[in-house]
């Protein structure tokens, strides 16, 4: 696999081994990897609507998978989700701001930045956040087979793990980009994947005003709202955000809330049409 292989070569060198003779024994393998890395750089974000007639598509077609879009569409809460940490000057700021806001969000975290930045990930969980898988190396993974993709996912828990003894539940993959393979290969690793129903675009920097206009539309029962950690605007418009969506009457959740009252009302659901079919 090729983060393996890159652990060997670099093993190698500790132990006298000449990665340039490993890379002549298997120039397929060598540049296959290669191949895998280039394609998984490149990232496209998926639109809320791309995703949403993703999962409609595979509803009609019969495939449920363990994934979580969206919440209860009766509740008045709201999940904020910040991807991409953590980032040593923009993610103390950012859990200083939640933290006078009273706000508890979910962070989908990169394994490598994990490890660079330990404390804050700790502190994330003091804080009362809730921390989530988004691979190890940030990377595409419609571009990689799926042994890599379980690569990724793993490599991130087992780094979150060290650092807090703590596994994740939850994942998300980078730019929203899944197929059948990807999620059948999450599901069998015990994770559910989490994707959005709204998403500012704040990542393409667009500007305060931009991003402020359109977080004003991200006011509905069950949201999922899509940011990230390490933007300077997202940080400028956010306390502005929580205010006005408070006065409308929503209350802000993490993922693993969300999803579990929204289990929990299926199943009452369930059990009062199961009550009433047997009543007839």
């Amino acid at each position: 696999m090729l983060h393996r292989t890159r652990f060997i070569l670099l093993s190698g060198l500790v132990l006298c081994l000449a990665p340039v003779a490993l890379s002549r024994q298997h120039p397929s393998l060598a540049q296959r990897e290669e191949g895998f890395e280039k394609r998984a750089e490149k990232e496209i974000y998926r639109s809320p609507g791309e995703l949403k007639a993703q999962d409609e598509a595979e509803l009609r077609q019969g495939m449920k998978y363990l994934k979580l879009i969206k919440g209860d569409p009766t509740s008045k809460e709201i999940a904020l989700t910040f991807d991409d940490g953590p980032h040593q000057h923009w993610t103390k700021q950012l859990l200083n701001l939640l933290r006078a806001n009273h706000v508890r969000a979910t962070f989908f975290v990169v394994g490598k930045m994990a490890e660079r930045y330990p404390n804050l990930i700790r502190q994330e969980l003091a804080d009362g956040h809730q921390l989530a898988n988004h691979t190890y190396h940030h990377v595409n993974l419609t571009n990689i087979p799926a042994n890599e993709v379980a690569s990724e996912y793993r490599m991130c828990d087992e780094a979150i793990h060290r650092i807090t003894g703590r596994h994740m539940s939850y994942c998300r993959p980078p730019g929203g980009q899944y197929d059948h393979d990807v999620i059948q290969t999450t599901e069998k690793l015990g994770l559910t994947t989490v994707l959005w129903t709204e998403d500012p675009g704040d990542y393409a920097k667009p500007g305060d005003g931009v991003i402020q206009k359109r977080l004003m539309h991200c006011g509905h029962n069950g949201a999922i709202i899509l940011l990230h950690d390490g933007i300077q605007q997202t940080l400028d418009v956010l306390p502005g955000m929580i205010k006005a969506l408070r006065q409308k009457g929503y209350r802000f959740v993490t993922i693993d809330q969300m999803h579990h009252e929204l289990a929990t009302k299926l199943a009452q659901m369930s059990r009062s049409s199961e009550s009433g079919r047997r009543a007839r």
